[in-house]
């Protein structure tokens, strides 16, 4: 009796939880394009601070970046080539979970200019639902979310999507 119990619990439990991933997974995730942007205030490495409405009447490009992150170093050098070419809009790397001290040395040893945020406790990448990383979004002027995907991109097609995308 007790060994037939016990595969009927796990395919329950195993049931159960499919159940709850599907449910939360089937929701509308928030800050999806033609949302409004969510306004957060973080600080780089240095202590300034940023607010994502301090770039209201500029398209703004959001990437979730982790130093551990293959695809994120990866992408690195595209994001880089972006920043520095590309002065239409405004990039905020959002370093999620990282510690100042990780970032000062990423910072240190990859010669990076970038401006990185620190979301060490994750706030806003928990209110831009971010799961994985890299991740970007593309805000327009007015603050919608024009864009967003998963996975690293290349300077060319951030370029191409924000000027496909963003209203003037």
């Amino acid at each position: 009796m007790g060994k037939k119990i016990v595969p009927i619990i796990v395919i329950a439990a195993v049931i159960g939880v499919l159940g709850f991933l599907v449910s939360g997974l089937g929701g509308k995730a928030a800050a999806q394009p033609g949302d409004q942007s969510i306004d957060f205030e973080l600080q780089d490495i240095e202590g300034n601070t940023y607010k994502l409405s301090d770039f209201k009447g500029q398209p703004v490009v959001l990437n979730f970046f982790a130093t551990w992150c293959a695809p994120c170093i990866d992408e690195a050098p595209e994001l880089e080539a972006f920043g520095k070419e590309y002065k239409e809009a405004k990039l905020l790397i959002l370093a999620k979970g990282e510690s100042k001290k990780r970032m000062e040395k990423y910072i240190s040893e990859s010669g990076s200019e970038l401006t990185y945020l620190l979301d060490t406790k994750e706030d806003i990448s928990k209110d831009y639902n971010v799961i994985g990383q890299p991740e970007t979004i593309i805000i327009d002027g007015n603050g919608v979310i024009v864009e967003r995907f998963s996975g690293p991109t290349t300077k060319d097609d951030l370029i191409r999507m924000i000027q496909e995308k963003v209203s003037p």
